[in-house]
């Protein structure tokens, strides 16, 4: 009697597999042989797919076009999320190219635009980036050049990196924004009305006194400003106009010698002043003058001051950060502590009166 034939090798099975990646399992497929082999993703509904993809890094998200014909089409209708950085490649002028070439061959909409650090030579490529039709209603942008190879951190920066004017068309729609290296232009409170914005970080911008009273914010909750300049009275009207922040993190800015804040929703505040020998204003004084959900507020190098800090109304403080000589005079409602170092390396806890 003849042998029955032998079974077909394991890769022959598997290849079978991988060929209905565009198909589905046949009916009545239910052991749990062929659960194994199911296409769980590939049954996804494409709004779905197109989700997943948005998540994915840029260059990852381009790369599912190649998976199979079902998929070639998904990249093209799933929101944009575009950050250029080394994951893109690791050479600027590559990049750059790659993201011309993304804008003209997507169609939009877009979630998120990452330009971290972009030399200041290619400032005309990123006004014409940033007319994309393809950007439409971005939600999240981050923008910034690249200045700290060539230029000491102590300089003030040139007076051609102003953020390019197109960036604001998107403030009718962002939600989170990032700005480094670049001067806030001067425009009317129009321009520079951000209504849907709840996170806002800048790092090393200049804001002049017309541009922080341009600002509108409503709905920001998180501000974090890092070697920003700007005056301390327009800091003040700034924070005053931001009627939902609830928390704000000030450290190194400067143009700030005494600051004066007053909000109803803010929670928590860190804050410390510029390095040494780059501001010749010198932060000496904080006054917290009323913030009636006020939890925390902490030092975050207490070494380097402010030298007074003084709160007037903050009924729900509860911890002030560590203290040190650097902060010599403490105001607390109508009681005054001349800091010491019993004061030194321990957070001050205040009880909250019921």
């Amino acid at each position: 009697m003849e042998a029955p034939p032998p079974p077909p090798p394991a890769h022959t099975s598997k290849k079978r597999k991988f060929d209905r990646v565009d198909g589905q399992e046949p009916p009545g497929s239910s052991s749990a042989g062929d659960v194994a082999g199911l296409d769980f993703i590939n049954t996804l509904p494409d709004a779905v797919l197109c989700t997943i993809i948005s998540l994915l890094p840029t260059k990852d998200g381009g790369r599912t076009q190649a998976v199979s014909r079902r998929w070639r089409p998904l990249w093209r209708s799933a929101p944009l999320n575009i950050v250029a950085d080394s994951t893109l490649s690791g050479q600027e002028r590559k990049r750059v190219i790659y993201i011309s070439k993304i804008l003209a061959q997507h169609p939009g909409p877009a979630l998120r635009l990452a330009l971290p650090y972009i030399r200041e030579r290619y400032y005309g490529k990123i006004e014409c980036w940033l007319r994309s039709q393809a950007l439409t209603n971005l939600q999240e942008l981050d923008l910034g050049f690249d200045v700290e190879g060539s230029l000491p951190s102590s300089l003030p920066l040139p007076s051609s990196l102003v953020l390019p004017p197109s960036a604001l068309r998107f403030a009718p729609t962002l939600h989170v924004a990032s700005f480094s290296c670049c001067r806030f232009p001067d425009l009317s409170a129009q321009s520079l009305n951000f209504p849907h914005l709840k996170e806002l970080s800048m790092y090393r911008v200049t804001i002049s006194e017309l541009s922080a009273s341009s600002l509108n914010l409503p709905h920001l909750k998180q501000l974090t400003l890092c070697r920003v300049t700007i005056p301390g009275d327009a800091l003040h009207g700034m924070l005053t106009g931001c009627l939902s922040l609830e928390s704000l993190l000030l450290k190194n800015n400067v143009g700030i010698r005494r600051l004066r804040i007053s909000s109803p929703t803010l929670r928590s505040i860190g804050f410390s002043p510029a390095f040494r020998g780059e501001d010749a204003t010198s932060f000496q004084e904080l006054v917290i003058e009323d913030a009636p959900r006020l939890e925390r507020l902490l030092p975050l190098y207490p070494d380097d001051g402010p030298r007074t800090i003084q709160i007037i109304r903050a009924p729900k403080l509860q911890v002030i950060g560590l203290l040190s000589d650097g902060i010599s005079k403490l105001h607390i409602g109508t009681t005054f502590f001349q800091v010491t170092a019993a004061f030194f390396n321990h957070p001050i806890r205040i009880p909250i009166c019921k």
